[in-house]
C-alpha cells in the first residue's frame, strides 16, 4: 500500500523511552503530611513504577510556615542540601485566610523557606503542596470570613494562597486540593471517602490520592498502573491514579475561578503547576510536505534545545525545519535543558519520497496569474491521455485548504482556483493525473 505523501503531525510515538529515576525529597509540613505517612506512600508508589525515593521529613502537628522558618530541625534538613525537591505544606487553614492576612502572616515565611532552600542548593526545586478544603468548610473561621464556609469556597481560597506562593518563589505547585475536588466531582455518590472522621485530615484514600499527585508532579510521569495500592481496593486505587493524572498532567484539565478579592482571573491547567518553576517538560508537534518538515517546540522551562532528526542530522534552534533525503520512518528526538533540569520527547515522521522520483511533466500545467491576488486560472494540456484529474491545495503547515475534481473541457482541463479568502503567502498545489503527481507553488501577494 502506497504511503501518504503529506504528513500532518502524525503522532505514533510519545516518550517511547522511559528511564528509571531516583529522587531525594524533603517533606516539610504537619499532620496533613504525617497522617498515614505520606512520604512513605510516595516512596512505595514510585517503587512499584520502577522509580526510587529517598526521603526525610519534619511534620510537627499544627505547624505553620512561620514555625518551619525558625525550626532548627527544618533548617538543618534544608541545609544538608542535595535534595531534588523540598515539599512545603502550610497549616491547613492559613493559605485560605483573607488576602491581607495571608500577605502578612503566610507569604513572607514561604519566601524565607524558599530562600533557605535555594541557598543550600540552587537546583533544589521547591514544591508547594496545595492542600484541600475541609469537607464542610472552615467552620472555625466561617463567621468572620464567609468565603471559607464551604468546601469549594475554602478550596478556592487555598488555591489562591498556594498559587501566590508558587509564583512569588518561582516554584512548582502540587495541585493536591484540586485533585481532591476533581475526584469528588467524578465520584458523586461518594463511594471513595477522602476524609478521615474529623472531615479535615485525609483518610487512607485521601493520602493515596495525594501520593499519586506528588509522584506525577515530581517524576513527571503518570501514576496510572502503579502496583502499590496501599491496601485500597484495586479499582479504587486505579480510579485515584487516574484522577491525579487528569489534574497534574492532562492537557484537557481546566479550573477557572475569578477571585473578586484580588481581581485575579485564574484559568488553570497542567502548565500552571510548572510554569513558574524550573521542571523541564519536552514536547513538540510538526507538519510537513514531502521531504521537508517543520518542528514546533511546545516544551516548558527550556533554555537550550537539541534536536536529532533520526537521520544523523541535528539542530539546536528552537523551531527547526529539516529536509530528509531518503524514505523511511524516522524517530525524532527533542532534548531540552535548563541549568537544573532536562527532559526528552520523541515522535515519528513517515517520509515517502517516491513521488518526487517520478517524471514530472511540469510544462503541461499553466497557472496564471501566479503570483496573483488569490484567484488562479489553471490549464492542463498534454499529448498523454488522462481520464482522471483532481487537485489539492495545502498551506505551509500542511493543512488541506482546498480540493476538487476537474472534468475535461475539450482537450484540456480548466479550473479556477479561488484562494482569495486566504492570507498572502505561499501555498502548495498538488495535481493528480492518473498516477502522475505534479507539484506547484501558488503565491498570493
Amino acid at each position: 500500500m502506497k504511503k501518504t505523501l503529506i504528513i500532518l503531525s502524525l503522532i505514533l510515538l510519545s516518550n517511547i523511552i522511559v528511564f528509571s529515576q531516583t529522587k531525594k525529597i524533603l517533606f516539610l509540613g504537619n499532620s496533613y503530611t504525617a497522617v498515614n505517612n505520606l512520604p512513605d506512600k510516595v516512596s512505595l508508589l514510585a517503587a512499584s513504577l520502577g522509580d526510587s525515593v529517598y526521603y526525610e521529613s519534619n511534620t510537627p502537628g499544627g505547624y505553620r510556615l512561620l514555625n518551619h522558618a525558625t525550626n532548627s530541625t527544618t533548617l538543618s534538613l534544608i541545609g544538608k542540601g542535595g535534595w531534588d525537591y523540598v515539599v512545603i505544606q502550610a497549616q491547613s487553614q492559613e493559605p485560605s485566610w483573607p488576602p491581607g492576612q495571608v500577605a502578612s502572616q503566610v507569604l513572607p515565611y514561604a519566601i524565607i523557606l524558599n530562600d533557605s532552600i535555594k541557598s543550600a542548593n540552587p537546583c533544589t526545586e521547591t514544591v508547594f503542596y496545595m492542600t484541600w478544603g475541609r469537607k464542610y468548610g472552615d467552620q472555625q473561621n466561617c463567621a468572620s470570613w464567609p468565603p471559607v464556609c464551604t468546601f469549594l469556597g475554602m478550596q478556592e481560597r487555598l488555591m489562591t494562597g498556594y498559587m501566590t506562593m508558587t509564583e512569588q518563589n518561582s516554584s512548582t505547585l502540587a495541585p493536591v486540593g484540586l485533585s481532591w475536588k476533581h475526584t469528588m466531582d467524578n465520584d458523586p455518590d461518594s463511594l471513595i471517602n477522602l476524609y478521615a472522621g474529623d472531615n479535615s485530615h485525609p483518610s487512607l484514600a485521601g493520602t493515596y490520592l495525594t501520593a499519586c499527585v506528588m509522584y506525577a508532579t515530581m517524576f513527571q510521569k503518570s501514576p496510572v498502573g502503579a502496583g502499590f495500592s496501599a491496601g485500597l481496593p484495586v479499582n479504587d486505587a486505579l480510579f485515584l491514579q487516574q484522577m491525579a493524572e487528569d489534574v497534574v498532567l492532562s492537557k484537557e484539565y481546566n479550573f477557572s475561578f475569578y477571585d473578586t478579592y484580588t481581581s485575579i482571573n485564574y484559568d488553570l491547567g497542567w502548565k500552571s503547576w510548572f510554569d513558574f518553576g524550573n521542571i523541564a517538560f519536552a514536547g513538540f508537534s510538526f507538519s510537513g510536505i514531502d521531504a521537508t518538515f517543520s518542528f514546533y517546540d511546545s516544551s516548558l522551562n527550556a533554555e537550550t534545545y537539541l534536536w536529532d532528526f533520526g537521520d544523523g542530522i541535528t539542530s539546536s534552534v528552537q523551531n527547526p525545519t529539516h529536509t530528509y533525503t531518503t524514505s523511511d520512518i524516522f524517530i525524532v528526538k527533542q532534548l531540552i535543558t535548563n541549568p537544573c533540569f532536562n527532559d526528552v520527547a520523541y515522535d515519528t515522521v513517515d517520509v515517502d519520497l517516491s513521488a518526487l522520483n517520478e517524471v514530472i511533466e511540469q510544462d503541461i500545467v499553466s497557472i496564471s496569474p501566479n503570483p496573483g491576488n488569490g484567484i488562479f486560472e489553471m490549464i492542463i494540456k498534454s499529448q498523454e491521455v488522462y481520464d482522471v484529474m483532481h487537485y489539492k491545495v495545502f498551506d505551509l503547515n500542511g493543512r488541506l485548504i482546498d480540493q476538487s475534481k476537474v472534468t475535461k473541457d475539450g482537450d484540456v482541463f480548466k479550473k479556477q482556483i479561488n484562494l482569495s479568502s486566504f492570507n498572502t503567502g505561499l501555498y502548495y498545489l498538488r495535481i493528480y493525473l492518473n498516477d502522475l503527481i505534479i507539484n506547484k507553488v501558488l503565491i498570493i501577494h
